[in-house]
């Protein structure tokens, strides 16, 4: 199995992603996705992995790249591959499946806790996860027609969604502490647009939130992907 994750920015990359796919044996490329005549040919067992960035889905009409990443992915889907959106990713899954973006009153960057959909739950064989996840995103959409729902937070009423072949997050369960400072120090300007009530201060970049979110990311994924056995990732 390959990963082919589309990167929008460099310091924004596929964090937990890059572990995990040692321990399964698997690989993991990155592609610039601004650089459409790069991407790869998928092939049969390929997986998709659309990371997050700055851009915006209401950017589509004027970026030309964005226009091809969109039936890049949607060609992925004619085909098959599943595929698996974060941030940015997921919003532009929301798109192809039909829904509008919308720009949140104040960001939602930080970390929070979701109220998980308890049919998500059931679906990947988890027990509710009452810890804190890293969220960084400034837009937001409705529930695709045709898709569950993941959870939601006080900010965010549809904090991703999800099908057979489709797994969305609006946060980031794979974000390291490293990536976490990369995008405090890069995209700080936004920060001052945050809804205060998401704490990101304190515990901006605590190993222990991290770990956590991890744990939680490693069984969904598993199990969206269809591998079995337990595997510890350090």
């Amino acid at each position: 199995m390959r990963l082919i994750c589309l990167q929008h920015v460099w310091y924004d990359d596929a964090g937990f992603l890059e572990e995990w796919v040692k321990v399964w044996g698997c690989s993991l490329h990155y592609f610039d996705a601004k650089k459409p005549v790069n991407y790869p040919e998928l092939e049969d067992e390929d997986v998709l992995v659309v990371l997050g960035g700055p851009m915006s889905v209401l950017d589509l009409p004027d970026t030309e790249w964005m226009q091809k990443e969109v039936a890049y992915i949607e060609k992925a889907l004619q085909h098959g591959h599943k595929v698996i959106g974060i941030c940015l990713g997921s919003q532009l899954l929301a798109h192809i499946y039909g829904t509008e973006v919308h720009t949140l009153p104040k960001y939602e960057m930080g970390w929070a806790e979701i109220n998980w959909d308890h049919g998500f739950l059931e679906d990947f064989d988890v027990e509710d996860m009452d810890i804190p996840m890293f969220h960084w995103h400034s837009d937001l959409y409705e529930l695709p027609e045709g898709t569950k729902p993941l959870g939601k937070t006080d900010l965010t009423p549809v904090q991703g969604f999800y099908t057979d072949q489709v797994l969305a997050f609006q946060f980031h369960p794979e974000m390291t502490v490293k990536g976490i400072q990369q995008l405090i120090d890069h995209d700080h300007q936004e920060i001052e647009l945050r809804d205060t009530s998401v704490e990101i201060e304190e515990p901006r970049a605590d190993p222990g939130y991290v770990e956590q979110s991890h744990n939680r990311f490693q069984p969904i994924l598993e199990k969206f992907l269809g591998v079995s056995g337990e595997k510890k990732i350090d």
